[in-house]
């Protein structure tokens, strides 16, 4: 069973125009006012909780896949998908666009309810304990918010205190000015938590060294700064030096069921929970379907398949985001087992009573039996053969052109990681499959990337030992590289092979100044869209029209 965090009060933002008086109206349904709840240490506990609130709806949710996924060199529009803007970079993105509107509401009503949580602290209601314990959760949870509106949108609006009533003006700050803050908040963060693993979902302080080691190597990055490589790889070992976490040695295990707790998953240094109990997956928005809906998004149309019948095991086929070809080249199969534990590339027939003869087409195939095999390279007469009658064949050939373009966007190789066998019906959107943010994995990464330049043998060294820990049992040695071939085209691709679809793509290549360069080589989609403005989102139109200072707070460069 796991513990929750559960937010009894929620405070709202107000940042442009709008009123808070409808969500409180939708929540506070208590009938207590904010000021004598606030003074009551159930009101204080129940801000604080209320700031994680928001991480539920980032982590785990469709918008923010596609954001942070697509547009990227690995990750293609499927044939459903429901943003082909962000996608393949077109003339329509704008500050019309839905989920970049939606998402700038989202995280500043986060950002807010943070500022507000820490307007409360200390309090002489709580132990000094707590007062540092919950100073510590709330000012991790600011920096990760305003870590994720300044890489999207830039030097925007950076508020650290309470938004009440209604805002018209905006002001923006520069990225260097966000990040003071942030590394601010996640310095007392690290000197207020403890130092342990959580194992119900609150921050620790590994979380906090672990975000600040992800965020230290992005400035470093943007910067070229040589302390915040040094302090970005200083972090990454404390972590990884701590005994707390460890390596899966099967990849394919890390991403069972019956590991995606992030409580008790050892490669879990920071997670967003979720649970069975719907109830309590809340966030700020109303509705239903709020668990991690991860396992809809990646998976492709196989009930139309021969021998095939959407099933609670084989998922519900959104099919938003489907592989690029330069994701799936990046795997050497015969070595390593990301491949493999990162897609499904073999399906079984499970329609009920199916006998040979059932299916037109393949008269040999019976329930059980294979229905589909996919492959990334062209299929050999030999495999075709043996597949004649008997199951379908889907190859490079007949998923993709030359250029990589897709011919198929409904069939394709997909990414099983955040599949869920556990729903109770097949068509169940939400999961209890906690979020995982920072793996172990990709801290070896950051520790690897930040000595690079000042000690590139223990880079290497840090590469190569989760190199081995990937590598199929056997093929450790042909796992490793050499000095030579450690450089930072290396590195993302190795990021790609450990971390495709965990919602960090577009942010590596941003901060890396690769996207424009990625995108135009391997996203035959976005190729001849992608320009050097969409390193950063335009601003919604809606908060443009808000503002009465609009000679000062103007649009993004170069979005209409």
């Amino acid at each position: 069973m796991k513990n929750k965090i559960i937010a009894l009060f929620l405070v709202a933002s107000s940042l442009g125009v709008s009123s808070c008086n409808d969500y409180l109206e939708e929540v506070n349904k208590s009938g207590l006012t904010q000021g004598p709840f606030y003074d009551t240490e159930l009101g204080i506990t129940s801000a604080v909780n209320a700031c994680y609130s928001g991480t539920r709806l980032w982590y785990g949710k469709e918008a923010p896949f596609g954001m942070t996924e697509t547009g990227t060199d690995l990750f293609l529009r499927g044939g459903d998908n429901k943003a082909n803007q962000l996608a393949d970079y077109t003339v329509d993105l704008n500050g019309a666009q839905t989920n970049l509107k939606d998402y700038w509401a989202h995280l500043y009503k986060s950002l807010n309810v943070c500022n507000t949580a820490i307007s409360l602290l200390p309090s002489p209601l709580l132990t000094p304990a707590l007062n540092k314990q919950y100073e510590g959760e709330v000012k991790f949870l600011r920096a990760l918010y305003l870590s994720l509106i300044v890489e999207t949108w830039g030097d925007v609006v950076l508020n650290t205190t309470p938004t009440v009533g209604v805002v018209t003006t905006a002001k923006r700050s520069s990225v260097a000015d966000f990040y003071n803050v942030i590394f601010s908040d996640l310095d007392i963060a690290i000197a207020n938590l403890a130092p342990k693993k959580s194992t119900d979902g609150r921050i620790t302080q590994d979380a906090a060294k672990a975000l600040k080691a992800r965020l230290c190597l992005t400035r470093a990055s943007q910067t070229n700064d040589a302390a915040l490589y040094a302090e970005a790889a200083t972090l990454a070992k404390d972590i990884i030096n701590s005994g707390r976490y460890a390596l899966f040695s099967d990849y394919a295990a890390l991403w069972d069921m019956k590991n995606s707790e992030g409580g008790s998953n050892s490669e879990a240094v920071y997670y967003i929970n979720y649970t069975n109990d719907e109830t309590l997956n809340g966030d700020f928005t109303v509705g239903t379907n709020k668990g991690n809906n991860g396992h809809l998004y990646y998976i492709m149309v196989y009930d139309k398949q021969p021998g095939m019948t959407r099933s609670v095991a084989y998922g519900r086929p959104y099919q938003r985001y489907m592989p690029s070809v330069r994701l799936l080249d990046l795997y050497n199969e015969a070595n390593d087992q990301r491949y493999h534990g990162s897609f499904q590339t073999v399906w079984y027939a499970n329609t009920p009573n199916l006998k040979d003869g059932d299916v037109n087409g393949y008269p040999q195939m019976s329930a059980g039996d294979t229905s589909m095999l996919f492959l990334k390279t062209p299929a050999t007469e030999k495999q075709k053969s043996v597949a004649a009658g008997k199951y379908k064949i889907f190859d490079r050939t007949t998923m993709y052109k030359a250029d990589g373009s897709p011919l198929l966007r409904s069939q394709f190789i997909q990414l099983k990681k955040f599949m869920d066998p556990t729903r109770l019906t097949a068509n169940q959107e939400w999961s209890a499959r906690d979020a995982f943010v920072i793996r172990l994995a990709e801290l070896y990464l950051i520790a690897a990337e930040a000595l690079m330049q000042s000690n590139p043998t223990e880079a290497l060294g840090y590469i190569n030992t989760l190199r081995t820990k990937r590598a199929i049992p056997g093929k450790e040695a042909e796992m490793q590289i050499e000095a030579s071939q450690l450089n930072l085209d290396f590195i993302m691709e190795e990021r790609a092979r450990e971390l495709a679809g965990e919602q960090i793509r577009w942010f590596d290549l941003k901060r890396t100044g690769k996207l424009v360069d990625y995108v135009q080589k391997y996203n035959p989609d976005a190729k001849e869209n992608i320009k050097a403005h969409h390193n950063i989102r335009p601003i919604p139109q809606v908060q443009l029209d808000a503002v009465t200072n609009k000679a000062e707070f103007k649009q993004n460069p170069n979005y209409n």
